[in-house]
């Protein structure tokens, strides 16, 4: 496990920047307040991998796309480590420019009022998910629903929590 830079992410849930990367799962959580956050680091490491012996099965790497994501899962983050492909420090003007392309990409994220609506329905979603042992089938049928009513312009002047508690 390695601790993130402290000013380069936020936990969503206590807004503090002591966030630590497990490496086996890929997964970061806030150890301030132990809150999964929802973004996988995937490997740097080769799109394919074979588990037989002879190599002839192989599998793909990565997640798969999930309407329980606000971006479908199809989206590209930019890492924050500051080494090229292979594992080399970066000079001072190529940090720059990552810098500039990471401060590009968390400001495209979610522009619109309703796809940071959305992020946050989900978030909650997944939060309730936790919370109350349900079925990824059941947040997946809530995700539709929700998003079904962002599309006909019904989530406006309502509350976040009171819809994703009506969706689940």
């Amino acid at each position: 496990m390695e601790d993130i830079p402290p000013t380069k992410q936020r936990c969503p849930s206590c807004t503090k920047t002591k966030i630590v990367l497990d490496n086996t799962t890929g997964e970061l959580f806030c150890s301030f307040c132990g809150f999964v956050i929802p973004e996988k680091i995937i490997e740097g490491g080769p799109e394919w991998r074979s588990f037989s012996d002879n190599g002839v099965d192989r599998s793909r790497v990565g997640a798969g796309t999930s309407i329980t994501m606000h971006d479908m899962g199809l989206s590209t983050i930019i890492g924050q480590q500051n080494k090229d492909a292979t594992g080399k420090p970066l000079d001072s003007s190529m940090k720059k420019s990552i810098e500039r392309l990471r401060t590009w990409d968390s400001r495209s994220q979610a522009h619109s009022s309703a796809e940071r609506n959305l992020r946050q329905a989900l978030s909650e979603m997944d939060k309730m998910k936790t919370k109350l042992s349900l079925s990824d089938s059941v947040i997946e049928k809530a995700a539709y629903i929700y998003r079904k009513a962002i599309e006909r312009k019904l989530v406006k002047g309502r509350s976040i929590h009171g819809l994703v508690a009506a969706c689940i």
